[in-house]
């Protein structure tokens, strides 16, 4: 019978693919309080899911004061991925707990954070070394590992690790830009005088801003925090620590001359500071990349590939590289996260011999302004 047909075509507009870049986990010691038993791991997005497990200030006040200070930063709504090991646990013994909660977050898992209680593990009698937690060293090299690993798996994340027990000797604390764990920063520093650190006011700023942007940043606004310690002593008495404790590689907490509040001095991970990835900041934009570009390709995966005279396509690599720059482009460039991207596909590859097809993408990331030479004097404009 006669008539006209009409077949609407579909991904002709390019849409983008979008991730959750703020969704946090938090690994941190406790006690079991109402309806929440210790090691098992919870998705919260306010401090009301969490009074609402039973969790309490007066019940477990190191987590509560944590994830309270969260979501001082972030805000409610933000996802958070939470679970209490016993407060007498280790970061040793926390260690195998990293993996319980990702896996129970089923990739989502952006960025997390481990700390212990140094003073419920250890009833006051911490030994330090480097100045920090004593286990601290095994920690890096333990989280290093898990994100390597998770990372390997397309599910790609950065960990951030309490220097508690600080003993306000930087002197003493070694220098992490010597190390090689780019996956993993350390936090000194806290809201008050204590062995532990701002944790989650650290994790609560980084759930808050896009991935490109150092939680460091000045206009982004002051930290939430009333006050800030190194250990026991008030930041303010110690105006020369905080340039110091940076420089070897740590996050603290530092001030401004007349800027009121307080702020992060930077978002360094124990790595060389010529490391690609030894900020924070370098490394969620890297994993946001390799996060789309994996969405992008998985669809190609056994998917037939025309060649010529046993080369690829060029109008195959054109076209699959422009699917991965579009997608790559219309959800970060065009929202700063990054300058540019190229992605190169040679066609001189023999994919019928090794059924492989190799890509180059090359990103270039945003600059900082982190320090400002300013030259400044008089003029006399008669002269």
């Amino acid at each position: 019978m006669s008539g006209v047909n009409i077949t609407l075509a579909n991904g002709q507009l390019g849409s983008t693919l979008q991730t959750a870049d703020g969704v946090c986990g938090m690994i941190i010691t406790g006690v079991p309080e109402g309806d929440y038993a210790v090691g098992t791991p919870k998705l919260i997005t306010s401090m009301d899911d969490l009074l609402g497990l039973g969790i309490t200030k007066d019940g477990n006040p190191f987590a509560f004061k944590q994830i309270k200070e969260f979501y001082d930063e972030a805000g409610k709504g933000a996802q958070l991925y939470f679970l209490l090991t016993a407060n007498t646990a280790t970061y040793d013994s926390m260690l195998p707990f990293v993996p319980t909660l990702l896996d129970y977050a089923q990739g989502k898992i952006c960025f997390g954070g481990l700390m212990c209680d140094d003073n419920a593990v250890y009833d006051g009698e911490q030994t330090t070394n480097d100045a920090i937690n004593d286990d601290y060293s095994g920690a890096l090299i333990g989280l290093q590992s898990i994100c390597s690993e998770y990372a390997t798996g397309q599910k790609p994340l950065r960990f951030i690790l309490g220097g508690t027990s600080y003993n306000g000797t930087v002197a003493d604390l070694a220098d992490l830009t010597q190390l090689a764990h780019n996956r993993v920063a350390i936090l000194i520093g806290d809201t008050v005088a204590s062995a532990s650190a701002a944790l989650g006011m650290l994790l609560g700023r980084l759930a808050s801003v896009p991935v490109m942007r150092k939680v460091s940043r000045v206009r982004t606004g002051a930290l939430t925090a009333a006050e800030a310690y190194l250990g026991a002593d008030a930041l303010e008495t110690l105006p020369n620590d905080p340039a110091l404790i940076a420089a070897k590689g740590y996050i603290t907490l530092t001030t401004y001359p007349n800027v009121g509040g307080y702020f992060f001095s930077g978002d360094d991970t124990a790595s060389a500071t010529t490391d690609d990835y030894h900020f924070l900041s370098r490394g969620r934009v890297i994993d946001k990349v390799q996060k789309l570009t994996y969405a992008t390709f998985v669809q190609e995966v056994d998917d037939e590939v025309f060649v010529v005279e046993g080369k690829l396509d060029v109008g195959y690599c054109k076209t699959i590289s422009q699917k991965v720059e579009n997608q790559i482009n219309n959800t970060m460039t065009i929202n700063r996260e990054i300058s540019s991207v190229t992605c190169k596909i040679n066609p001189n590859q023999n994919i019928l011999s090794t059924n492989v097809l190799n890509v180059e993408l090359s990103i270039v990331p945003v600059g900082y302004a982190t320090t400002i030479d300013i030259k400044l004097g008089f003029d006399n404009p008669a002269l």
